[in-house]
């Protein structure tokens, strides 16, 4: 994660020398992350991740009322789960995302803002213990990086000041991993839903 906070506190620096006063809000989330099994038509194959939870970092740049950018920082460990009978592949792997995204305040009320979003990014997968049928063995997974689409939609409620509540869904559409397995590809797109809850400052 060092990694990721080095892009974060860069980013942050930049919108600050350009003195957007009032412009500039920070928020941390907590996710859960509900992701869809795919299959391959061919091989039998199915790949069915399991659900995890996940935290990320969002700077968000208000150009006026209406529309923003926002640069986001996630992570998440989840088991990938590889199935094709008798047999059962697993890894257990890191999950961090890089993603940039549009952002739309279509209503500002006295303390509820309403948004939506949508953007693209990366999701690196870092494999780490792999197993087969449960027993830990190598198969030779390695480290993957797949383009993502980004879209959701949520609301953020001031509680006080400058500090708010930000509720929202993010879903994120990408190719399925194989990790480098020829026999793991599945020529399909993932999808992970992050329902989330998070702090807001507003700078």
């Amino acid at each position: 994660m060092r990694t990721a906070g080095l892009a974060m506190m860069i980013f942050v620096l930049a919108l600050t020398t350009a003195k957007a006063q009032d412009r500039l809000d920070l928020s941390v989330s907590g996710a859960a992350v509900f992701s869809k099994s795919v299959s391959s038509t061919t091989s039998g194959l199915t790949l069915a991740p399991a659900d995890s939870g996940a935290v990320f970092g969002t700077v968000r740049y208000h150009f006026n009322h209406l529309h923003a950018a926002e640069f986001n920082v996630g992570h998440t460990v989840s088991s990938q789960l590889f199935q094709r009978p008798p047999e059962t592949f697993k890894v257990r792997t890191t999950i961090t995302e890089f993603s940039a995204a549009y952002v739309l305040t279509p209503l500002q009320g006295k303390r509820l803002e309403p948004f939506l979003f949508a953007g693209a990014g990366a999701l690196r997968w870092y494999p780490e213990n792999q197993y087969i049928n449960g027993n830990s063995a190598f198969f030779g997974a390695y480290t993957q990086t797949s383009l993502a689409f980004l879209y959701g939609g949520g609301a953020d409620y001031r509680l006080w000041r400058r500090l708010g509540l930000r509720m929202q869904y993010r879903g994120l559409i990408f190719r399925a991993p194989d990790f480098g397995v020829s026999d793991f590809f599945i020529s399909a797109k993932g999808h992970m839903a992050e329902p989330s809850a998070g702090i807001v400052v507003k700078f």
